[in-house]
């Protein structure tokens, strides 16, 4: 069985770079955010993870859109981009995902990325391989 991932995160054309809440990211941008997400998706596909990459806005619209992925596919592991986690504007945001996800998903692992680029051994970190048969503990 491949590991199913479910990375999500902010739409970067939704944000405001020029926010204090953003500006804590040192020359983030659009672009650079854009790529970041498209690199990590790539490395995570090459490793042999199935990936769905699924952004978000910030909150109008973003849990329906995560229930409805999750209602349809069952992910071994969530991915939830720094945007939303530390970003302390986002708190109820990223309380309101985890619990949701907790609820629909409890056999998934959380896997928090320590950058903007995720990699293999973010998800590593909790399963043995990208074929794995359930989490590594």
């Amino acid at each position: 069985m491949t590991i199913r991932v479910l990375q999500t995160g902010l739409d970067a054309d939704l944000i405001d770079y020029s926010s204090p809440d953003f500006a804590q990211f040192k020359g983030l941008d659009r672009e650079k955010l854009r790529r970041a997400n498209d690199d990590n998706v790539a490395r995570l596909r090459a490793a042999g993870f199935e990936v769905d990459n699924i952004l978000i806005d910030f909150g109008e619209t973003a849990a329906d859109v995560i229930r409805k992925a999750i209602a349809t596919t069952r992910y071994d592991a969530v991915l939830i981009g720094a945007g939303v986690r530390l970003v302390a504007s986002n708190t109820l945001l990223f309380e309101e995902l985890v619990n949701l996800v907790h609820t629909e998903l409890p056999h998934a692992r959380f896997v928090f990325n320590r950058g903007p680029e995720s990699t293999p051994d973010d998800i590593l970190r909790w399963f043995t391989s990208a074929d794995a048969t359930g989490p590594a503990r």
